[in-house]
Parts: C-alpha cells; structure tokens; sequence
C-alpha cells in the first residue's frame, strides 16, 4: 500500500536525489513517490527503513519498495528539525533505491557490499548539503567541515559484532570519500553550498564502476 498525505518526506525524498544528482548520472528518472510504502504495524522498527526488492526474470517482472518506520515519518512530517538519524536513514534508503534501479534498467549485477558502501557515501553526501536547501525540517547541526560529519557519521560501534559487511563497507565509504574530498579533507573550512568537482568526478566513476558501465 502507498504512503499517502505524506508530503514532506515526498518532497524530502525528491530533494535527496536533486543533491545526488548533483554527483551522479541516474538512469531512472520515475517519481520515488510511487515506490514509497506503508510499512505494516510492528513490523519495522519506528527509526529504520528498508528497501523491498525482488525481480521475476522469467516474466521480466520487477518490484521494488522504500518503507520507512513510524518515528522518522512522523517526525519529517510534524517538526521544524530533523534527527541526524532520521536523514540518514532516508538518505540510505533512496541511494539503495536508485542503485538498485539503475542496476536493473543496465542490466547489471551489485552486490549487497558494493550497495551498502554507496549507501554510506550518498549519506555523507546528503548530510553534507541538506542545511543548503531552503526547505523545512532542518538538521540542527551546523557543519564547519568535512571532519565535522565524519565524527558523528563514521562510528563502527553503531554495528553489532556480527554485521561485519556494514563495518567493511563503512570502511569502504570513508577511503573513497576521502580521496574524492582529497582537496578540502583536512581544511578547516567547506563551502557545503557548493559541489567539490574533484570529488563529483571521483564518486560519478565510482558509481559507474559499480554498475560496469564503460
């Protein structure tokens, strides 16, 4: 079932793809609107979200789904400001949206590490430049630099000790976020309002690397 009279987080989902299309190609351009459901009572926890996804090749059948829990719909919907968590999780969500998509319109094949490492740098990038839009909810924290979203992003111990792949590609994320951000990484001060070339050029390869594109 579709999320229905939810407009922020429609909008706020809409706003997370303009900031990573700011970085990236994308190769399905349909409204996540449509792809947007109701999670069933009790059966997500109130501050995740999952991607539901599942292919019929036989009868070249896709179906593919975000669902969010109650807290962060709620949340993103009636406040002025927004958890840190609540965006992050959003912001995983719809990179493993798009990824996933993408992957399948090209025909090509992404594993479940190479996702989950995208999704923790689209979450990077998503963090870096929300405070930029002029839209409501707001994240309360105010970035300076770089090392100020990777104190509070990159924490392994948010993992329990059998999610290693998460911590692998955790690791990942942050290797590839700091040679693309190579320029600015240690500088005291970023300009968050606009887009670092250098690291579009990198995360862009990145992301066609993933999906074999030449």
């Amino acid at each position: 079932m579709g999320i229905r009279n939810q407009s922020k987080l429609f909008s706020s989902c809409n706003h997370l793809i303009n900031i990573l299309s700011s970085y990236y190609n994308f190769y399905n351009q349909d409204p996540i609107d449509n792809y947007l459901i109701s999670a069933p009572t009790g059966e997500l926890h109130a501050n995740c979200g999952q991607t539901l996804f599942e292919e019929n090749s036989e009868n070249n059948e896709l179906y593919i789904g975000i669902q969010f829990g109650e807290y962060i719909i709620d949340e993103i919907e009636n406040n002025e400001f927004i958890s840190l968590n609540s965006l992050a999780v959003i912001s995983e969500e719809v990179s493993h949206f798009k990824i996933i998509i993408d992957s399948v319109i090209l025909n090509s094949s992404i594993s479940k590490l190479e996702i989950e490492m995208l999704g923790e740098i689209d979450r990077f990038i998503c963090l870096m430049h929300w405070n930029q839009l002029k839209i409501n909810p707001k994240l309360t924290n105010n970035w300076k630099n770089l090392h100020d979203i990777c104190d509070l992003v990159f924490q392994g111990n948010r993992f329990v000790s059998e999610d290693n792949i998460y911590r692998e590609a955790e690791g990942l994320a942050f290797k590839h976020l700091k040679k693309a951000f190579m320029n600015n990484w240690d500088s005291s001060y970023f300009d968050f309002s606009k887009i670092d070339n250098r690291a579009k050029e990198y995360l862009s390869k990145l992301r066609e690397n993933l999906l074999k594109i030449k």
